[in-house]
């Protein structure tokens, strides 16, 4: 990560409900340029929910998203009670091109492998001759190429979290979020993501946002951590201060494994 980075996204304020539970209080976050982010956090966090309004999949009910610089006229999304969802909104559809969600179950099309990964390339205007050279280099680096012809849904869950970070270096987007991206993986196909995902943000200049519970992937992967406990950013910090220096004592106890609900 280069040391002059500076903030691509800023949420400040954010909230968020489901019916009467709030599941999302007063987020304050701030995601470096060229950087990978790790929110840490247990089951039922928010960490999904948060991820889902970084990507313009989720509205958030307060508070406001800024994305510097990523689309001229696009940059900040400000909710209210009559904010319209920017998932909804064509004036986000420039900056929403910009990102790529990849989820624990990736959505995955009845089509070929190599299929499911070009159709992003194709619906962006890239040629059905490119976007398969693309897209069969991507399957190359994640291991899958043999696969390509082959129908989706003959992937086992760790090939298709595969499959989703292929799309990413088909695609090359400038935001990258991954949830739970290690969830269905063997040690190798782990490896693997980790090293790809290093690789997108130092040679493709990629930001990438990743949501775990596993503090080792966090300490492997990240430039910078966020631990969101109970709907609440407690801290965030650079990884080395996160975990050898924390100013929170629930933050001290997560990261020694001492805080489990």
């Amino acid at each position: 990560m280069s040391v002059t980075s500076t903030d691509l996204i800023t949420v400040r304020g954010v909230r968020k409900r489901f019916g009467a539970r709030e599941v999302l209080r007063d987020i304050d976050l701030n995601i470096l340029a060229g950087s990978i982010t790790v929110i840490l956090g247990t089951n039922g966090a928010g960490k999904t929910t948060l991820l889902r309004i970084l990507g313009l999949l989720e509205p958030a009910d307060e508070g406001t998203v800024a994305y510097d610089g990523v689309v001229p006229g696009a940059s900040t999304v400000a909710y209210g009670t009559s904010t319209r969802s920017p998932s909804q909104d064509g004036h986000f559809l420039p900056l929403r091109r910009q990102m790529l969600l990849a989820f624990q179950h990736p959505a995955i099309f009845s089509s070929s492998v190599l299929s499911n990964v070009t159709y992003g390339l194709q619906l962006r205007g890239v040629s059905r001759a490119e976007a398969e050279e693309r897209s069969m280099a991507a399957l190359r680096e994640t291991g899958i190429s043999d696969r390509a012809r082959q129908h989706a849904s003959s992937l086992s869950g760790g090939e298709a979290a595969r499959l989703s970070v292929a799309r990413a270096l088909a695609l090359q987007p400038r935001l990258l979020f991954l949830d739970e991206p290690s969830a269905s993986l063997d040690p190798y196909g782990t490896k693997l993501l980790e090293d790809l995902l290093m690789h997108m943000r130092d040679d493709l200049g990629m930001t990438a946002v990743v949501v775990t519970q596993d503090i080792f992937e966090a300490r492997r992967v990240a430039d910078q951590v966020a631990f969101l406990h109970q709907g609440r950013i407690i801290e965030q910090a650079p990884r080395d201060d996160f975990f050898t220096n924390p100013r929170d004592e629930q933050t001290r106890r997560f990261a020694a494994g001492e805080l489990l609900v």
